[in-house]
């Protein structure tokens, strides 16, 4: 396997929703990602770099705004049941029925919710299922 081929399996490992390839031009290898954006979101994304750490980082910050827009509508899907919610960029911190319960965290990351202690939620596609979980 080459070293572009390496780098592109890396890369597909890490970001399973993105469809990732790389083409060498005269002027060096050109990566390009993209993917469909969650529903209710759009239509697609794509991003392109010339390198395959400058790819990862630009995946890395997709995958944030992604968590960081699911997050939001999970909270107001929360708040809409009455669940005490505190949001913050890379975290909900949930209380559902009074002060003195005790508070649970939600996560997102890669495309999935996840409780604090790592127990999978869902999707970042079914935030009607991460809800009502």
């Amino acid at each position: 396997m080459t070293e572009q081929e390496e780098a592109r399996h890396a890369l597909a490992e890490q970001f399973p929703d993105w469809l990732i390839d790389a083409e060498g031009h005269p002027g060096g290898t050109i990566w390009h990602a993209s993917r469909l954006i969650p529903p209710g979101r759009g239509g697609s994304v794509g991003v392109q770099a010339d390198e395959p750490g400058l790819l990862h980082e630009l995946l890395d910050e997709a995958d944030r705004t992604d968590a960081r827009l699911a997050l939001r509508d999970v909270a107001a899907g929360l708040r809409e049941r009455g669940v005490t919610v505190h949001a913050f960029a890379t975290n909900l911190i949930v209380t559902e029925r009074g002060p003195d319960e005790p508070e649970r965290l939600i996560t997102c990351k890669r495309g999935t919710f996840h409780w604090g202690m790592g127990k999978e939620i869902g999707p970042i596609g079914d935030v009607p299922g991460a809800v009502g979980h």
